[in-house]
């Protein structure tokens, strides 16, 4: 039995009605955040090495034992990479005149919810009352890699998905798109599509916008326990050397997270940078290893192993501690750079409702509505104006810097540098010789 079970059976009646609410708490972060960097699945069996495998094999590429069951479970063969030129997506027959509906499939605990029916979602419903088409909302995506192999057979065989509209992480729109997998949005649909953030509106996996439109976006940031540290944390470097958190440090399961601190603690830029500066990054995350710095390499089961006391510092999502609202676990921009990661409305190829789709992207595309889904999902605002939204819908919501970041975190912000199907497998295998 886990600790967090032992604590709801035993103990004061206060005691295990806190131990529930801390067990929800974790649960709802988990839901809203860090499955959506990596695998709600594998993070339950805790088996770090095999789902950073699994993940991999899925990117394509990369040889690992086992990854012949993948292949029982739809993953399809390496695919022939498209060039960006030719890459604009295959169209099918649109339907959205007749048709008023939309399927979206989206991850868990990602939209709003009605306080009174958790069926409802206010902006969906709002956006049925101004346009007629009703939205098909299904939370079928709990990992990114898992969902791809349920479409990729399908798209690889030229067949409608059954969805018009799917919501994917940043480091898998290269995929998407190298496979020529999802269209190119008719921006005449989506007249907002000028709404978007500066840091949004020209990212390195989709420059211009021209196939994605941003759903939320969030930091990589550091979160340690105040209760089990007397000295503040303010550096990522401090992860990787300082000797009085030898043995107590959680660092990512995600090479993207993992190799962007390393980047930054020396100095480099996770933007921008060379294949040795990514060997420089190995060997400083391997440094550490051998020291006995670092606990664990977590997935989303980082959050249990930091509440419950068993890290006592941990890369962090910034969405899953602004759910958990936890006084004593305290949030730091590290003062090197935090990574900069979000997630993107995409229309996968032969969308029955494509144009229907870029409308739902263009309406998500107004302040007032990014604000209201915002200050439920706890992340940080991709539209101008929804923070002043915000301001008026919630002022305790944009008074926190987790939501709404302040413009020297902003700055210091970097979004991992786009890269390759092939780059991303080597990368990762290289990863995963240390963290495996």
């Amino acid at each position: 039995m886990s600790e967090a079970a032992r604590s709801e059976n035993t103990g004061t009646p206060q005691q295990r009605e806190e131990a529930q609410e801390q067990a929800q708490l974790l649960a709802r972060a988990a839901r809203a955040g860090a499955m959506r960097r990596t695998s709600a699945t594998y993070a339950q069996s805790a088996a770090t090495t095999r789902r950073s495998l699994l993940r991999n094999a899925a990117l394509g590429g990369l040889a690992v034992a086992g990854a012949g069951s993948l292949a029982a479970c739809g993953t399809a063969p390496a695919h022939k990479s498209v060039p960006a030129t030719e890459a604009t997506g295959h169209a099918g027959t649109d339907f959205s005149a007749t048709e008023k509906v939309i399927n979206f499939s989206n991850w868990p605990a990602y939209i709003d919810i009605d306080s009174n029916d958790k069926n409802k979602h206010p902006t969906l419903d709002q956006f049925k009352e101004q346009t007629g088409i009703t939205v098909k909302y299904t939370e079928d995506i709990n990992d990114n890699n898992e969902f791809y192999t349920t479409i990729d057979p399908m798209l690889a065989a030229g067949k409608d998905t059954g969805r018009d509209l799917i919501v994917m992480s940043d480091y898998m729109i290269p995929k998407l798109r190298e496979n020529n997998y999802i269209q190119k949005l008719d921006l005449s649909n989506i007249p907002n599509h000028g709404n978007m953030t500066a840091q949004m509106a020209n990212v390195p996996v989709d420059p211009g916008r021209k196939y994605t439109v941003p759903w939320a976006s969030g930091f990589t940031v550091i979160a340690y326990n105040a209760k089990l540290i007397s000295t503040p944390i303010t550096s990522i470097t401090e992860l990787f050397t300082r000797p009085d958190l030898k043995g107590k440090v959680s660092l990512m399961a995600e090479m993207e997270d993992t190799i962007a601190f390393a980047l930054f603690a020396l100095g480099k830029d996770p933007a921008k940078f060379t294949d040795d500066d990514f060997n420089a990054a190995i060997a400083y995350i391997q440094k550490a290893k051998d020291a006995g710095q670092v606990r664990a390499y977590s997935g989303n089961d980082y959050l249990s192993d930091f509440t419950q006391g068993n890290t006592v510092v941990t890369m962090a999502y910034s969405g899953d501690v602004a759910a958990l609202g936890v006084d004593y676990l305290k949030t730091v921009f590290p003062k090197e750079g935090s990574l900069s990661w979000y997630d993107n409305m995409c229309i996968p190829n032969y969308a029955r409702h494509k144009a229907n789709a870029e409308k739902l992207m263009n309406y998500y595309l107004q302040p007032k509505v990014a604000a209201e889904l915002d200050d439920y999902i706890d992340y940080i605002p991709v539209v101008e104006g929804a923070v002043d939204a915000l301001k008026t819908l919630d002022a305790s919501a944009a008074s926190n810097p987790l939501i709404v970041p302040t413009a020297q975190e902003l700055a210091t912000a970097r979004q991992f540098m786009a890269i390759s199907v092939a780059k991303l497998d080597e990368y990762t295998k290289k990863y995963l010789q240390v963290t495996g």
